[in-house]
């Protein structure tokens, strides 16, 4: 399982949210544009920021990262490397590069080292499957993409039932909040969350048009 040791390596210098850790009720999003695995890698090498706080990942569902902290609290490593190519067996389907989903994955090993606990922005029942499955090949398809891009606050949409979710989570855990999303939802996340709970969330990188 070397593919999942943990570490960060270097990624380029760029401007982003100045602190060497985060208060407890900071809510910060990183945004992601899936064509590489920099975000990635620099969200990991920064992820230290918020010690014993949240990490909230996109494509992965929540029902395989609890089989990751049933892993995480024992000692066995093994159980560790079988629970971790689970999530990774799980999202190949997704239409991302294998770099890029193994980065994705790595970053729960760093949160376990940061103390920090994980949690899926998505569910089953709204996956392309799901669409797909209820709908057909190309309609279930468009309805799916239509459901993703919506900027409605309507707990249908994805930005939205990821709100739902953090301000449910919110309420129950102590510390830093840190989304890895696509970079369009996070625009209208940050909307959600300042009319829903009055919550600032501001980017992790100011630079992320200029992060490639």
């Amino acid at each position: 399982m070397g593919a999942f040791m943990g570490c960060c390596p270097t990624a380029a210098a760029s401007n982003r949210v100045s602190a060497d850790s985060f208060s407890s009720d900071a809510v910060i999003y990183a945004r992601d544009d899936h064509t590489s695995t920099f975000q990635q890698v620099r969200l990991a090498r920064d992820l230290h920021k918020f010690a014993g706080g949240t990490l909230w990942l996109e494509f992965v569902y929540e029902d395989i990262l609890e089989e990751v902290r049933k892993a995480f609290a024992t000692q066995n490593t093994e159980d560790d490397a079988e629970a971790l190519d689970a999530v990774l067996a799980s999202i190949k389907h997704n239409g991302w590069s294998v770099e890029f989903n193994k980065s994705l994955v790595n970053l729960l090993v760093v949160a376990r080292k940061h103390g920090m606990t994980f949690h899926a922005l998505d569910d089953p029942e709204w996956s392309k499957d799901a669409f797909i499955a209820k709908y057909g090949s190309n309609l279930g398809g468009m309805r799916y993409l239509a459901n993703r891009a919506s900027h409605l606050d309507d707990h249908e949409g994805a930005t939205s039932r990821w709100c739902d979710k953090i301000v449910k989570m919110r309420s129950q855990q102590s510390g830093p909040i840190v989304i890895l999303g696509g970079a369009e939802h996070g625009p209208p996340l940050v909307e959600f969350m300042k009319a829903r709970i009055n919550a600032e969330v501001r980017f992790m990188y100011t630079d992320f048009e200029e992060a490639h």
